[in-house]
């Protein structure tokens, strides 16, 4: 009996917290329409708490890695942004499943700066992939271009981030390391500026300061989860693929949070919620054909 590897289950669980804060983020949107503001101020949240592991994970390998460390930072915002933006314009159920398209990002890097080549079955899969989004957007052909365009961006961002991070493990960076700076850097350099950058709309609430931090603890658990996954793993592709999980178990967490009352969070008809699902598990099987082929 083949065992599974740590890394997968370590993957998995991230998965779950990820659709959990990825969903959840959706209610900033009731505290405030700055989506600016939203994205920068739930990566500060992060970043907070990201600060108090410095001292633990230390600064050791920051300076060697300085630009990579920046450059995944930037990345990270600007999909975060983006993410903001096409939760606006598209339900967290359609939008989360779609992030699995930020496998092909990943891979299409892997080909151009690591000649990686693909087989036949890994193009069945991609087709499989496009077909899903069908279902995704409950057996449509018409649908939110804004809300595709803002998560291609956001894939586009995430996805340069990915393959930004195993250039930092294999130079000896430690995933917890790149969970602290990844969310560190970028709030050390805007927080303090965020007066100006946001002018007379830079205030938190008690409300949305509650909600920033919840979203916070739950991500950068799930955060530091997938950094250990991507160093047992050493391969970006088939974290990648597992990580497409959780645009399915997405489905599942829009539909209890909206049960338990989670302001923001839309209701999802027995139509919508079988034609998503089933969505989501035609991308979540067809990323793991074009995996398992490759």
């Amino acid at each position: 009996m083949t065992t599974i590897p740590l890394y997968i289950w370590l993957t998995l669980l991230s998965c779950v917290l990820h659709a959990f804060s990825f969903t959840y983020s959706k209610q900033f949107l009731v505290h405030s329409d700055n989506r600016l503001k939203l994205a920068f101020y739930s990566q500060f949240a992060v970043g907070i708490l990201g600060f108090c592991f410095l001292p633990f994970v230390g600064i050791d390998s920051f300076f060697d890695n300085i630009g990579l460390i920046c450059l995944m930072g930037i990345c990270v915002m600007v999909g975060q942004v983006a993410y903001m933006n096409a939760l606006r314009f598209g339900d967290a159920s359609f939008v989360v499943p779609m992030l699995g398209l930020k496998m092909f990002v990943v891979a299409g890097l892997s080909a151009t700066l690591l000649s990686e080549t693909y087989g036949t079955l890994v193009y069945v899969g991609a087709f499989g992939v496009f077909v899903s989004l069908f279902f995704l957007n409950d057996g449509k052909l018409t649908g939110s271009s804004k809300a595709l365009m803002f998560v291609m961006i956001t894939c586009v961002m995430f996805g340069c981030a990915d393959v930004i991070v195993m250039s930092l493990l294999k130079n000896g960076v430690n995933g917890f390391q790149i969970a602290a700076f990844v969310f560190a850097i970028p709030t050390l350099v805007l927080l303090p500026i965020s007066p100006i950058l946001f002018k007379n709309d830079w205030k938190i609430t008690p409300a949305l300061a509650k909600t920033l931090m919840i979203y916070a603890v739950i991500h950068l658990i799930g955060v530091t989860l997938l950094m250990v996954a991507f160093k047992l793993s050493q391969q970006v592709t088939i974290i990648n693929i597992v990580q497409s999980a959780r645009g399915l178990v997405s489905i599942g967490v829009v539909y209890v949070m909206a049960r338990m009352g989670f302001s923001g969070i839309e209701k999802l008809t027995r139509r919508q919620l079988t034609y998503r699902g089933f969505g989501g598990l035609l991308m979540f099987l067809s990323l793991g054909l074009a995996v398992v082929a490759h």
